[in-house]
């Protein structure tokens, strides 16, 4: 509790404090720092009173009174009831993504949502690394949207800041390099290669494969990835996130070889080490490959190779660059990637709920494997 006020320094708005004899200082209510307000009084009073307008949050009595829902919250509710363009809830991976980004904003638990100001957004993602930045600045921005439209709060804050400049170090794939990881790759991730650059999906759309997807000739990906939109009843869907791909000669040869004595529901799939059938709770089947261990196996590869003995650390590209290198293919064949893709450029005009029809976009592979795909 802050000491009370001398006789003399009763008429000071809070935070301001004289600085010696004849000059004043500011005191900022959230970071401590000082700050030399000079010797006039009359402009030091007017210029902390503005400054604690700004920088100062709703107090708790007042937020008690008015019954204010805190940030943690507000928060919480948005992440349970957020739903998927489909409907469907979260996949646990997005769960995961939302949670680390709420646990950036813990310090905002206990405060009234309405007291979230556009100096302390600015402040917390400015103390981020840009890429994290741009995953919370964005998180908060929905947030605040939702709570605009339920009357909680009248400003998004997250949204008056500037989006953060990230630079992107790791590089593409080149078509010698990512040929030199798939020869020193195990089977199961030659397979894995090989869908990504004939499909162009993402690397969690290529594990979650599953051939009960696979049917009238075509395989249906049901991508992870559609949209962020808050609300969840009745949306308009974008045109991507449902993709049919036409089965052709190339890719069966791929889906040919990805079938072994291994019965598994996932077209992608591995024998763990110490295999049991009760281990692994946390995955639908025993044979499942986490996201994580693709990429860990994959720049295992890439070392084992040397495919870019010019790049280290972060530059290196991912098993996620394949979905770029696939795409520059596709175009340099004459072919259009973008439906295979999923990346849409007009919304359609078909209203999707629960139980009603999903809208599949089909989609043509337009290049054949450019490496030896047999080995």
């Amino acid at each position: 509790m802050a000491r009370p006020r001398t006789k003399r320094n009763k008429d000071l708005p809070a935070n301001l404090y004289r600085n010696g004899v004849n000059t004043w200082k500011y005191r900022h209510p959230i970071t401590g720092e000082w700050h030399a307000m000079g010797a006039d009084k009359v402009k030091a009073i007017a210029a902390a009173r503005k400054l604690n307008d700004i920088l100062t949050p709703t107090t708790d009595l007042v937020s008690v009174v008015m019954g204010e829902v805190t940030f943690g919250e507000f928060s919480q509710k948005f992440l349970s009831e957020k739903r998927r363009k489909d409907g469907r809830p979260l996949a646990p991976n997005s769960i995961r993504t939302y949670t680390h980004s709420l646990n950036r904003c813990a310090e905002w638990n206990d405060k009234p949502l309405s007291s979230i100001t556009l100096f302390m957004t600015n402040k917390l993602l400015e103390s981020l690394p840009a890429s994290t930045s741009i995953e919370t600045r964005s998180l908060l921005i929905q947030i605040f949207d939702l709570a605009i439209s339920k009357g909680l709060v009248t400003e998004n804050p997250a949204a008056q800041t500037i989006k953060r400049y990230r630079v992107k170090q790791r590089k593409r794939h080149t078509l010698e390099g990512l040929t030199a990881i798939r020869n020193a790759s195990p089977q199961w991730l030659k397979n894995a290669i090989d869908l990504a650059m004939l499909t162009t999906q993402r690397r969690i759309d290529i594990i979650n494969m599953k051939w009960t997807d696979i049917w009238d000739g075509y395989l249906h990906v049901a991508q992870e990835k559609t949209t962020d939109d808050p609300e969840d009843e009745f949306e308009l869907l974008e045109g991507a996130g449902y993709v049919r791909i036409k089965i052709n000669s190339e890719l069966q040869r791929v889906l040919d070889r990805c079938k072994d004595n291994v019965v598994s529901p996932f077209i992608i799939h591995r024998v763990p080490k110490g295999k049991t059938k009760n281990k692994g709770q946390t995955k639908e089947h025993w044979s499942q490959i986490e996201a994580q261990y693709v990429s860990r196996e994959f720049l295992k590869a890439s070392q084992k190779a040397n495919a870019y003995p010019g790049l280290s650390g972060r530059q290196l590209p991912s098993f996620h660059e394949i979905r770029a290198l696939s795409i520059h293919l596709h175009k340099k064949a004459g072919k259009s990637a973008q439906a295979l893709a999923g990346h849409a450029t007009k919304k359609m005009t078909e209203m999707y709920a629960s139980g009603h029809e999903i809208i599949w976009n089909d989609a043509d592979i337009g290049i054949d494997l450019p490496f030896n795909a047999d080995e």
